[in-house]
């Protein structure tokens, strides 16, 4: 029969098992909805931007300007030969697949770039990201950093933005592509792939039917190359908001699954030691009846 200290033993350690998930799911909760705040005032002022754009856009090629001549960061390279990835994972696991299927994504991506012949290599944000390129791709990973204890900081988002947009103007990269995971809702995250640079023009192709008229100063190339540079910087810090709250929410939805568990398992455990503990004590009981009918009848015997 089991003992019931190894019983309580157990117990003892699913409960402990249980409030660390618990505490866990509590701190990535807080994250999430501080970074989803930040991620959702960014979306609204990238919407704005990336409106004002397009329609500078328009009005330039109404006046017979080509777009790509205003600013470097639109210009598309003749041919594609070198792409720098930006792959964003986490520090650490306990978040269900979320790093698994980011790494997976950047797999993909970078098999289908490798048979086009193009030379590919990462920046890497996330400890787990890094590992996962080591061992499943044979990516040169250019850069990896972890995260600080304060998530997406501006001096991440600037550093980030100089190390690629200098690659790109420098001709050393001819594109630069970011692998994250969208944050869609706490229970759905998407694992992207979008082109930073050159902008895209989708991205910034939406606008009126009519061109608007446009007074630049000091003139229009120093006012649409700010512009871009702030759009770029904006993409930038949305892909590292996106990725951050898919990484809290993945985290806060697992160590919610695993306290569930954890209770689940206390309960089950609960009833079983309460099932031994009345066997025990029957047990008991039965011996000490039976002890004293032997003392009877030896007793009558003598």
């Amino acid at each position: 029969m089991e003992k019931l200290a190894d019983v309580r033993k157990r117990m003892k350690s699913v409960a402990g098992i249980g409030e660390v998930c618990r505490t866990l799911a509590t701190v990535a909760s807080a994250k999430l909805a501080q970074t989803h705040d930040r991620a959702r005032g960014a979306r609204t002022y990238t919407a704005t931007l990336r409106g004002m754009i397009a329609r500078q856009q328009r009005a330039a090629q109404a006046a017979g300007i080509d777009p790509s001549s205003l600013s470097p960061l639109l210009a598309e390279k003749p041919e594609v030969r070198r792409i720098e990835l930006v792959v964003i994972g986490a520090d650490r696991g306990l978040c269900g697949g979320y790093n698994i299927a980011v790494g997976r994504a950047a797999r993909e991506f970078a098999l289908v770039q490798r048979a086009r012949g193009v030379e590919l290599s990462a920046i890497v944000k996330g400890r787990r990201a890094e590992t996962y390129l080591h061992r499943a791709t044979d990516v040169a990973i250019a850069e990896a950093s972890g995260w600080t204890r304060a998530g997406v900081t501006a001096e991440e988002v600037d550093a980030l933005l100089d190390r690629v947009t200098g690659e790109f103007l420098g001709d050393e990269v001819d594109e630069v592509w970011a692998c994250y995971t969208a944050f869609l809702s706490s229970l759905r995250r998407e694992p992207t792939v979008v082109r930073l640079l050159p902008v895209a023009p989708q991205a910034v192709s939406r606008g009126t039917d009519e061109p608007d008229r446009w007074f630049f100063e000091p003139d229009q190339k120093a006012c649409v190359e700010e512009l871009l540079r702030a759009f770029v910087r904006l993409q930038v810090e949305d892909v590292l908001l996106e990725a951050y709250a898919s990484e809290q929410a993945a985290r806060m939805v697992t160590m919610q699954e695993a306290s569930e568990r954890a209770d689940r398992s206390l309960a089950e455990l609960r009833v079983h030691y309460n099932r031994l503990r009345r066997e025990s004590i029957t047990a008991d009981l039965v011996g000490v009846l039976v002890a004293g009918r032997v003392r009877g009848e030896a007793g009558h015997a003598a």
